[in-house]
């Protein structure tokens, strides 16, 4: 008998291949993919650039971000923390308005150029790509990581501290074993995330020489509604990244027995590294919260947005958002539900999650949308597909926060539970609610705020009936009506960073 988590992978994936045939069935000429030799090799070339610079990027400023806000325990820390965890989960048409608006010739940073007689150089091309996705993606790296510093056991820095550890001793005995054993996994999730990247490269991208499959899959549906090119292209960028799933699968950590245990006694390194640390943390604060607050230039016009229609595109996205977060981690426990009897996660699960990275959103909805159109109007059939396809595009994250919680707690007490005949909701209750909790808070607010903040989804079925935030932002930003879209902005920001602290207190409090 087949068991939850395998059933849920096999939904997964049979949702994802039903789309690429939805895409497929609605063209029939195949042959005009033939002279897409060249045009895939440069598209490959320049994806592949621009995601191994952000990763490599994205892990170095990172990790060393990590390492700071490890060592160190000042006020405003929390802040910090939600203020990263809001740039990871921003809406990408929000983090790219911050990036011009800060280093773009007409921005902050541009105006203070042009005052002491410098040329701003333009924002627009692979720096801006590169620029925008270390910045949304060295804070989940710095979070990934330190919730695996703070995992280790305390008894290492005691012993650390007793043999009179310098801070070299303390990176190689202390730091590195758990920077070897996250780095590759999350450098894998962090390419895919940027190989796959849409909004970023299409707003801050400059031209089709730094375009990526995922635009051309958009030109391809949007603006020559070429189905056949789309599903070959998304078929391609799967089958890519396919592969990177299953070696994300392969080189996620497993559980450790021994995690969790006096995480907080203090580093014999915290002198020395002082110096160092206030540099990194300032780095960080300055690379982050300029593009996010630039956005408080929409704080004088909010009194613009009292109106019908933005009160519905917020209770709309509100709707979608709440019922995608939902989703999104009943899905990632299912499949992490795999952890409970086996000695280790399942390789199906963990690649139906992650496979669901390589699968572009808007080829995605579309092929769904291809097979389903005759059952209904756009609006009603949005109402269902948006939440259903944001929900599947959040569970690689909601799964990464949530098996190893589970599969550490099945690996502590999962042979007592099944020695004293604890199944069901019992077991859910006694053994795995305390490990889950604070992982479950952080995977529903991650998610919902990733929901909140989407575009790439609402696109195809957006319009009167059915309007959202991000929707209505882009609309304003398309009819120029710059201040309500700096309002509409500020909104979607205050309402990550929202997300986003109550993420950081509840983890805290359920740690």
């Amino acid at each position: 008998m087949l068991r939850p988590a395998t059933l849920t992978a096999l939904a997964i994936l049979a949702l994802a291949c039903g789309s690429l045939i939805g895409l497929a069935r609605a063209g029939s000429d195949f042959a005009s993919l033939l002279t897409l030799g060249p045009y895939l090799a440069r598209l490959l070339a320049s994806a592949g650039l621009q995601a191994a610079l952000s990763t490599l990027l994205s892990l170095l400023l990172g990790t060393a971000l990590a390492l700071a806000l490890l060592r160190r325990c000042f006020p405003g820390r929390e802040l910090l923390l939600a203020l990263l965890t809001t740039a990871a989960v921003a809406p990408t048409i929000v983090i790219a308005f911050g990036v011009v608006a800060i280093y773009g010739r007409s921005g902050l940073l541009g105006s203070l150029m042009r005052g002491i007689g410098a040329e701003p150089p333009s924002i627009y091309g692979l720096h801006g790509i590169v620029l925008a996705h270390v910045l949304m993606n060295m804070p989940l790296v710095t979070r990934a990581l330190l919730h695996a510093f703070e995992r280790e056991p305390g008894e290492r820095r005691r012993l650390a501290a007793a043999l009179g550890f310098t801070a070299a001793d303390c990176f190689r005995h202390l730091d590195w074993p758990v920077i070897r054993r996250e780095a590759p996994a999350l450098a894998v999730l962090v390419f895919l995330l940027c190989f796959t990247s849409f909004a970023i490269v299409l707003s801050l991208g400059g031209g089709p020489a730094n375009a990526t499959l995922e635009v051309a899959i958009y030109e391809a549906v949007r603006f020559e509604a070429d189905f056949v090119r789309a599903a070959a292209l998304a078929g391609l960028q799967l089958v890519i990244c396919l592969g990177l799933a299953a070696s994300l699968s392969a080189l996620t950590p497993r559980a450790r027995a021994e995690a969790g245990a006096g995480h907080r006694a203090p580093r014999p390194d915290l002198r020395t590294m002082r110096g160092i640390d206030a540099g990194v943390l300032a780095l960080g604060t300055v690379l982050v919260a300029p593009p996010l607050l630039s956005v408080a230039s929409g704080l004088a016009h909010l009194p613009s947005l009292a109106s019908v229609e933005f009160v519905r595109a917020a209770a709309t996205s509100a709707v979608i958002a709440i019922t995608a977060g939902l989703l999104a981690c009943l899905l990632a426990l299912l499949l992490a539900s795999s952890a409970r009897r086996l000695p280790q996660r399942s390789r199906l699960a963990d690649l139906a999650a992650f496979a669901l990275l390589g699968l572009p959103p808007f080829a995605f909805v579309a092929g769904l949308y291809v097979l389903l159109r005759g059952l209904g109007d756009p609006a009603s059939l949005g109402l269902v597909l948006v939440p259903l396809v944001n929900a599947l595009m959040a569970l690689p994250y909601t799964y990464r926060l949530l098996a190893p919680a589970l599969a550490t707690s099945a690996e502590r007490h999962g042979r007592l539970a099944e020695s004293l005949g604890l199944a069901g909701w019992n077991r859910l209750r006694l053994v795995e609610w305390p490990a889950l909790r604070g992982a479950l808070g952080a995977a529903f607010a991650f998610a919902t705020a990733l929901s909140l903040g989407d575009f790439g989804v609402i696109a195809l079925f957006g319009g009167p009936e059915l309007t959202t935030l991000p929707y209505l932002l882009a609309n304003r930003l398309g009819a120029y009506r710059i201040d309500e879209a700096g309002a509409l902005a500020l909104v979607l920001v205050l309402s990550a960073g929202g997300l986003a602290f109550l993420t950081q207190r509840w983890s805290a409090r359920h740690a």
